[in-house]
This record gives C-alpha cells, sequence and structure tokens, in this order.
C-alpha cells in the first residue's frame, strides 16, 4: 500500500508541476487565451481528486484490516478487471 501511496503523492507532485508549467500568459488576447483554459482545469480537478484520495488512503489504518476483507478486496478487484475487460471488448464491438 505504501507504494500506491507513494506512487500517487509523485502523480500529485507531477500533475502539480504541468499545472505551473503550463499557465496561460497573464493577458492572453483572442482565440490563444482559451487554447490552455481546458488542460488547465482538467489537471486542477485531477489534483484535486488525488488529493482527495490520498487523504482518505492515509487515514485508513491497513494493518487492521481482517484477513476476510482482504479476501473479499481480492475478489472485488477480480470482478473490476472482468468488467473493464468486458468494456473494452463491447467498446471494440461497437467501434468497428
Amino acid at each position: 500500500m505504501h507504494r500506491f501511496f507513494a506512487l500517487l503523492a509523485v502523480s500529485a507532485a507531477g500533475l502539480g508541476l504541468y499545472l505551473l508549467l503550463s499557465a496561460p500568459d497573464p493577458e492572453p488576447r483572442g482565440a490563444g487565451a482559451l487554447d490552455h483554459a481546458p488542460v488547465s482545469y482538467g489537471v486542477w480537478a485531477l489534483g484535486l481528486m488525488m488529493g482527495l484520495t490520498l487523504a482518505w488512503l492515509a487515514g485508513i489504518d491497513w494493518a487492521s484490516l481482517p484477513e476476510r476483507a482482504t479476501r473479499w478486496f481480492r475478489l472485488q478487484r477480480k470482478r473490476l478487471g472482468w468488467a473493464m475487460l468486458g468494456g473494452l471488448f463491447a467498446g471494440i464491438l461497437l467501434l468497428f
């Protein structure tokens, strides 16, 4: 779990740096003013969701989870994997 937590923290830092570096000019003019807006707002929203996820994961005491809970998580992970695979195949079928 610590590796996942570290991965999310590094991703959040990268998204924050990307937002800082991709900020538009202070006085944009014309159509160029809207070029960076969707990207900046999207990265801001991703950073917000990443921060909320990190705060939620940091508050859980992972050592106290019982064995039944870990089996339940494994089952849900398998179900999610099958659902994603089915969605991928359905998307390919509908696309072509």
